[in-house]
């Protein structure tokens, strides 16, 4: 969780172009970063005792239900957190929506609250993985499928995809452990998220690009 608010703050500090944050900037500086910390995860592989290898790589494909008790409660009340700061900031968020000038012109301090939201969310992010490891394409198939339910107030919309994405999670997790209970192994959750995400990130491309496609003939 650390690691992910450290990783934010770098991305906002060094992504800025005169005092303002540049969408573009923060993106290379966050591609860079992901090679470091890639770097760094490979080194920890090569380190790593050949007992805890098995476990290390395990975590990095993403797995649940292998945590102690007390290390599972600790990251659940952080996930609970930063999660109860996201719903919280929700209704600036739907401000943010509207644009950089039009939120100011209703009293937004953009700049802090654009902030707030990114250091909630990292803390949130960073406390998930710290206990599940890096489970892919569950911040992207869940919300998209949740706003088409609850539409887009974050007011709703952020409670609702906490819930559907853990519930989405367990039931990947259940689903992969049944499906291979014969073979006598159980998969990463992560492998099965990406599996079930891979195609779906292709068919919201395709979806999202097909209005502006149709509007250009």
């Amino acid at each position: 969780m650390a690691g992910a608010v450290a990783a934010t703050a770098i991305v906002f500090g060094l992504g800025r172009i005169g005092g303002r944050l540049v969408p573009e900037a923060a993106l290379l500086v966050g591609i860079v970063f992901n090679a470091f910390a890639a770097g760094v995860i490979t080194l920890l592989k090569m380190l790593v005792p050949p007992e805890q290898a098995g476990r290390l790589m395990y975590w990095l494909l993403g797995a649940v239900g292998y945590e102690a008790p007390g290390t599972l409660a600790l990251g659940a009340a952080l996930v609970l957190l930063s999660v109860g700061a996201l719903v919280a900031l929700s209704a600036r968020l739907n401000l943010l929506t509207l644009g950089d000038e039009e939120a100011a012109s209703l009293g937004l301090d953009v700049r802090r609250d654009r902030a707030a939201v990114f250091f909630a969310a990292s803390a949130a992010t960073g406390a998930a993985v710290a206990l599940a490891g890096m489970v892919g394409f569950v911040g992207l198939i869940v919300p998209h499928l949740v706003r088409r339910v609850v539409g887009p107030d974050h007011r709703l919309l952020v409670p609702a995809s906490a819930l559907f994405g853990a519930a989405f999670l367990v039931l990947a997790d259940a689903l992969a452990r049944l499906a291979f209970l014969p073979l006598g192994t159980e998969p990463p959750v992560g492998a099965v998220t990406a599996f079930l995400g891979g195609p779906f990130f292709l068919w919201l491309l395709r979806r999202t690009g097909r209005p502006e496609a149709e509007g250009a003939r």
